[in-house]
């Protein structure tokens, strides 16, 4: 059936489930690329509209994070890092974690928190999650800077060749971290509780990925169980980055391993999501 509009023909477009399990329609995501672009400078918006902090908070939240762990663990633990400043190497890991968590979070809701739109109109949905991967390098873009300035204050970090790795590795973190968005936004579509079960999972994620503490302190028989939490080697891989061999030189066969997983992660992801995105309307 074809709908007559103005001298136009319109192909009516219905939408169904998959019938099997399959990847997102990447080049239909491509024909709607200015919905993208769109999404991504409404979410910058939304995220400093109305606030009374706006690009502070973002300065703040790894402060004052920085200054609670500097306590705990730099002045009363006392934890070894290697004759690196107890404030830059929290920092170091910490803006990556920001940023991974972010990600996380805002794609597992990008589904159930855009029901508004999505029962409305029909475009690619996979568009919401990759539209707040963008806006969390914008976070990522201003904590940087923070760090940057700690490094510079602290001397003896300068920018090195190193630093042309960070955007293959920021890369890297957001397919992970978006393909762990993914599968939970999918499962979240059936199971609300989804979403505090996820924060549950990322606040134990944190604590067993080493941001606070070196995984040198851990015995060398043990390290490998770390190393199963890919962002382990990933979080070495920044400290190499920005504080040098200070940093810990990170393993490449660890490396490729988060590559490894972070690809599967992220195609698992999206085939969830595919699978469960033109659902959400029927189950809200």
């Amino acid at each position: 059936m074809e709908i007559l509009k103005k001298g136009k023909s319109f192909t009516p477009v219905v939408i169904t489930p998959p019938a099997r399990l399959e990847l997102p329609d990447f080049r239909e995501l491509w024909e709607y690329k200015g919905l993208l672009f769109f999404l991504v400078r409404r979410d910058i918006m939304l995220r400093f509209q109305q606030t009374v902090a706006g690009f502070l908070w973002i300065i703040f939240q790894p402060l004052i994070q920085m200054l609670i762990f500097y306590v705990l663990f730099g002045l009363l633990v006392q934890i070894p890092t290697n004759g690196v400043p107890y404030t830059l190497f929290f920092l170091s890991a910490f803006v990556v974690w920001q940023f991974f968590t972010q990600v996380v979070n805002n794609s597992a809701m990008s589904l159930v928190g855009n029901i508004g739109i999505i029962i409305k109109s029909y475009f690619p949905r996979l568009a919401l999650p990759l539209s707040t991967v963008a806006s969390a390098f914008v976070d990522f873009g201003v904590s940087f800077v923070v760090l940057m300035v700690f490094l510079l204050v602290n001397g003896g970090y300068p920018i090195t060749f190193r630093y042309l790795l960070l955007p293959i590795l920021l890369i890297l973190t957001a397919i992970f971290s978006s393909g762990v968005g993914l599968l939970f936004g999918a499962m979240m579509v059936v199971f609300r509780d989804m979403k505090n079960l996820l924060n549950f999972i990322v606040m134990i994620w944190m604590y067993v990925t080493p941001i606070m503490y070196p995984v040198s302190i851990a015995p060398e028989k043990y390290r490998i169980l770390f190393y199963i939490n890919p962002m382990t080697s990933l979080v070495d891989a920044y400290r190499w980055v920005f504080l040098g061999d200070a940093g810990g030189l990170p393993r490449i066969n660890y490396l490729l391993i988060s590559l490894v997983v972070a690809v599967i992660i992220w195609l698992s992801g999206a085939i969830a999501f595919r699978a469960m995105e033109n659902k959400i309307a029927d189950v809200m």
